[in-house]
């Protein structure tokens, strides 16, 4: 099923309305009133117990609507549905929206309810929104598909609540904001259609220019992501959400019928796919405003300029509170408002220009502030008093805002006073706030979407980590897999600090050697061969990382010290752990030199998979409340990123003499170990403590802790991360007619550069062969859409001669969600063409659909482009269309 399926929920044809009524105070009332009397297609009222509803002839069940139905609307009791949803199945109805409610958000028995419609709708294939929906509105058709009996004006912001009792309460919001709906949609329980499925809709919505969100719980963080990700990049993703603390959580989870989840692995969810979350639900629309704007904040640097001292210091604070800055002026900037404004008004920021300042002051301060570096918006606080000239203001910023490349924020203080200024300046596209803080965080959130969308466009720096594990590593990658099996089957979860550091070494990332001793005198000679000082602990399967800190010794420096402590250390845990086995003492080099200690880690999460943590020093209990989290895969500027939301750079720049080498090597760290997370869904949770020295950073202490059920996902290895890998598994040799050899591989971020320069080997016949059309300039933009692309929905390949490090052939397929067929494209440069790469990029996309488990593969040729004709048809291609100038090839797969 796609998303081409939702097309029948908000553009039906006809829809039937089951439980239609006109009894007052019944909840089909409303919507067959909203649906007869508004709706342009055909509707058709179904109620056994009625022959009319509003004078209109009603139907017994969806089997006696003598005409086909693209839509079914169910407002009947909970019990009820089931059956209702198996006969919309057999007149083959393809979608329904069921407003009722009692299902999983009320009681076991509402879930069981639950659970048989969903077996249903797998049966016929249909789709479903809800059930516990208010519906949908889709305004530009007149279709009222909710119990409210207001409908939005059209628009171009599509709106997307879990909340059904919010739905009034946001139309009149939109109402207040001047602003329409292409859509309204409340998802209930989302039994099936879910926000994955809605940002796909939406996202190729031509009506839709905005998608925002009220969201409460994401069931598929996957789909989310994957979803976000394709379209935050041409259309801004806004949401709020609650559940940020324990208590709100739980509330969250009385009414949708389970735990949302941990804040910050959502906070990471939105960072990382593009998406805004702002706090409040009237932020959502001054967002949406403010997106609009033609351009964001660069930095977040702010100039407040304000004509009351209260509202600045309010600004301010709102501006600290959300991690903003005030902007440094420059002395240049502080000068020319020392000559342009009353000695008595404040010159630093944020700027008073005082309350008996004019329309000229403002306009002199906003100009010499635009033209400051250290400026990267401006915040304009007006608060009537004494002689009004608002209006007069608002319209000479209209002006200078449609030449100004910094954005200009206002905020007008009151109501009736300064509504008609609030008109001139939203008509002029100036975003209007209602208060200061909530003008400081609409600036925020512009920055942020700025910072989102650098994030999912950011061509990252190449990292030694990236293809880890490396060809010659494989086999003991397959060796440490024998090793978790086998432990898995002596019933052990918990790894020991050597085994737990194999890993970790298998990966390159270094760690302070190791040994174990099973004597006094064995520690005391490997004290000795690895030089003091030296650290000795407890090694037994039996006893876990967090329990063995006490049952340890540091800073040895000698022999006799190692005897003793080694004795010490056994007999206090054979005492403390008496059914352990402790007869082993782990040795160590100890670290004097030690700059600054780090946690790095993973852990499963039971709804996001494989999480990545990391702060400094230890980890406590409060794990997710301390660190920066993310998700892997982590290359080198989600690595940064994931750093730079800790104090870790500062901590670098005050202690270490070369901080940016030590950044550099901390991030490929990073990569490694989030290979390493994604390689072993085995593991369960990792715990590294890290020590930074004049040497390096190395790993101190490590512990590992197996996961039984990881063992059942090798049919989908990448069961257990929302982000779909780099997929190595596709790398394989080729060689040309030529003899040299070429890779073939998946495309990265990294290769930004080289796909550019294979651009430039395009003659104009193989633009227009490829891309059927003149070709504009390319743009990073351009790259980003070839280079930086969702694995999980898409592919692109690449031939590459590693040698001359040069890109000579190119390879796409291209799938929808929910499709079973791929259409593939495939370019060489020209120098490279006639050599068989082409012939091998195809023979690779077909590998690769066979394991996306599509039936087809098609593609559209021009009739002249007799080489790939010639490439497709050996392969066994088959024409199933011809048009004028084009052919649609197709080949069968499974």
């Amino acid at each position: 099923m796609t998303t081409r399926d939702l097309d029948k929920i908000f553009n039906p044809d006809s829809v039937a309305v089951i439980g239609a009524t006109d009894r007052k105070g019944a909840l089909g009332r409303g919507l067959t009133a909203n649906l007869i009397k508004t709706y342009e297609g055909e509707a058709y009222p179904v109620n056994p117990n009625r022959d009319k509803v509003f004078g209109i002839r009603t139907f017994s069940s969806v089997k006696e609507i003598p005409n086909s139905v693209a839509l079914a609307v169910i407002a009947t009791p909970a019990p009820t549905v089931p059956q209702i949803i198996r006969e919309c199945g057999e007149v083959s109805i393809p979608a329904s929206i069921i407003v009722s409610a009692g299902f999983r958000e009320s009681s076991p028995q509402g879930e069981k309810l639950e659970e048989k419609i969903g077996k249903i709708r797998e049966e016929y294939g249909m789709r479903i929104l809800g059930p516990n929906s208010l519906g949908v509105m889709r305004p530009s058709r007149n279709l009222n598909a909710t119990i409210s009996d207001k409908i939005s004006s059209p628009g171009g912001i599509a709106f997307i609540s879990q909340s059904g009792a919010l739905g009034p309460s946001i139309l009149d919001w939109q109402a207040g904001y001047e602003i329409g709906f292409s859509s309204f949609v409340s998802v209930g329980n989302m039994l099936d259609v879910d926000f994955g499925d809605l940002i796909d809709y939406f996202g190729k919505d031509p009506e839709t220019r905005t998608i925002l969100m009220h969201v409460e719980s994401i069931r598929n963080p996957k789909k989310f992501m994957s979803a976000a990700k394709g379209f935050a990049k041409t259309k801004p993703i806004i949401l709020e959400k609650p559940g940020k603390y324990p208590e709100s959580s739980k509330a969250i989870s009385s009414h949708i019928g389970s735990l949302p989840g941990d804040d910050s692995l959502y906070e990471s969810l939105f960072r990382r796919s593009g998406v805004v979350r702002v706090e409040e639900i009237s932020d959502l629309f001054s967002c949406s405003e403010a997106l609009a704007y033609k351009c964001l904040p660069r930095g977040p640097n702010l100039a407040i300029i304000t004509n009351a001292g209260g509202p600045g210091a309010m600004a301010t604070d709102a501006l600290l509170n959300h991690e903003g800055k005030l902007a440094s002026l420059s002395n240049r900037t502080i000068k020319k408002l020392e000559k342009d404004l009353a000695p008595y008004t404040s010159k630093s920021n944020p700027i008073d220009v005082s309350s008996d300042a004019n329309v000229e002051d403002y306009l002199n301060c906003i100009g010499t502030c635009l033209k400051d570096e250290g400026v990267d918006g401006i915040l304009i606080i007006y608060a009537p008093q004494g002689e009004s000239y608002p209006n007069q203001l608002a319209k000479a910023l209209v002006k200078i805002s449609e030449k100004s490349e910094k954005p200009i924020l206002t905020c007008w203080m009151g109501r009736e006073k300064v509504q008609e200024s609030r008109n001139v300046l939203r008509n002029g596209g100036i975003p209007t706030l209602n208060t200061p803080e909530q003008g400081v965080r609409i600036f925020m959130y512009m920055y942020e979407y700025l910072r989102n969308k650098e994030l999912l466009y950011e061509t990252p720096k190449p990292l030694s980590a990236d293809n880890i594990p490396l060809k010659h590593q494989d086999s003991q990658r397959k060796y440490l897999k024998t090793i978790t099996k086998r432990l898995i089957s002596e019933n052990r979860s918990v790894l020991t600090e050597d085994e737990s550091k194999r890993f970790l070494q298998t990966y390159n990332i270094p760690t302070i050697g190791t040994y174990v001793a099973h004597t006094p005198e064995k520690a005391a000679d490997l004290a000795e061969k690895i030089g003091f000082p030296v650290a000795l602990k407890i090694r037994s399967p039996n006893i876990d990382r967090e329990s063995s800190t006490g049952i340890a010794a540091s800073n040895l420096e000698s022999k006799t010290e190692v005897k003793e402590a080694f004795k010490k250390i056994v007999s206090r845990a054979e005492s403390q752990y008496p059914e352990a086995k402790v007869r082993k003492v782990i040795v160590r080099k100890g670290i004097r030199d030690v700059h600054y200690e780090l946690s790095l880690g993973s852990k499963k999460d039971p709804r996001f998979g494989s999480v990545i943590f990391f702060g400094r020093g230890g980890i406590d209990e409060k794990l997710y409340h301390n660190v920066a989290v993310d998700f892997p895969p982590l290359n080198e500027v989600h690595a940064r990123r994931l750093v730079e939301r800790t104090k870790v750079p500062e901590l670098l720049e005050e202690l270490d003499d070369e901080p940016s080498v030590r950044l550099r090597s901390l991030l490929e760290y990073l990569a490694r170990f989030s290979q390493l997370v994604i390689d072993f869904p085995e593991i369960k949770e990792m715990e590294l403590d890290l020590a930074g020295t004049k040497r390096g950073l190395f790993t101190v202490d490590a512990q590992i802790t197996l996961d039984k059920e990881g063992f059942s996902v090798e049919a989908d290895p990448h069961a257990h991360l929302i982000i779909e890998p780099y997929p190595l598994k596709y790398i394989q040799k080729k060689k040309l007619k030529d003899g040299r050899e070429v890779t073939i591989r998946p495309i990265k971020p990294e290769d930004e550069v080289s796909v550019l320069k294979f651009f430039d080997t395009f003659s104009e016949e193989t633009r227009r062969r490829r891309f059927f059309v003149p070709m504009k300039e390319v743009t990073h933009e351009d790259m980003i859409r070839f280079t930086n692309i969702d694995y999980w929905r898409e592919m692109a390949i690449v031939g590459a001669l590693e040698e001359e490090e040069k890109i000579i052939g190119l390879g796409e397929l291209i799938t929808e969600p929910g499709e079973d067929s791929g259409e593939i494209a495939v370019v060489m440069g020209d120098p490279w063409q006639g050599l068989g790469l082409g012939t091998k990029l195809v023979e690779s996309l077909i590998e690769i659909g066979k394991d996306k488990h599509l039936k087809k593969i098609w593609g559209s040729l021009q009739k002249d482009n007799f080489r790939m004709l010639h490439i497709c048809e050996k392969l066994g291609f088959q024409v199933e269309a011809e048009y004028p100038d084009m052919i649609k090839v197709v080949l069968t797969v499974r």
